[in-house]
């Protein structure tokens, strides 16, 4: 994490408070009344931490930079500009044209990531919305993707 702040150009005093905040944090836990000893976090920032937010945004804008780059994966036309993700938070949508061919290289950058950040998709949260009249190609790409299909119908 301190890496990519420093390569997206956060640098100085502001480089040097979040490295001191966030490079061996502990957590502190009081039983009975009694302080036991610190223990080290392996991951990421304390829960409640002002600064989680706003590193997980800069973190997922550095993945999401990566995805937008690879001409592999063809996002769906708006206008003149090619659109292949949203971000909001920590949900990211993300918009392809062939989900067959896209999909397997568009989960490699995001399962590359995970193995670096421990940032996992939960494919119980995940769903997909397939925009195909084809019965054949939609169980493929149900095989394909792990995620839950949404219902073409909305309500």
């Amino acid at each position: 994490m301190i890496k990519t702040l420093h390569s997206v150009g956060i640098e100085g005093t502001c480089h040097h408070i979040t490295k001191a905040i966030c490079q061996k944090p502990t957590a502190n836990i009081i039983l009975n009344g009694e302080k036991l000893r610190a223990l080290p976090l392996k991951w990421g920032t304390w829960q409640g931490c002002p600064l989680s937010p706003l590193l997980l945004t800069i973190v997922l804008e550095v993945q999401a930079s990566a995805i937008r780059k690879q001409k592999e994966i063809k996002g769906i036309q708006i206008g003149k500009e090619e659109v292949k993700l949203s971000l909001l938070a920590d949900d990211m949508i993300f918009y392809v044209e062939d989900p067959k061919d896209s999909t397997p290289k568009l989960l490699e950058p995001i399962q590359e990531f995970s193995n670096v950040a421990g940032y996992k998709i939960n494919a119980k949260k995940s769903f997909s919305f397939l925009y195909t009249n084809n019965e054949t190609e939609e169980r493929e790409i149900m095989e394909l993707i792990q995620f839950t299909i949404a219902s073409k119908t909305t309500r």
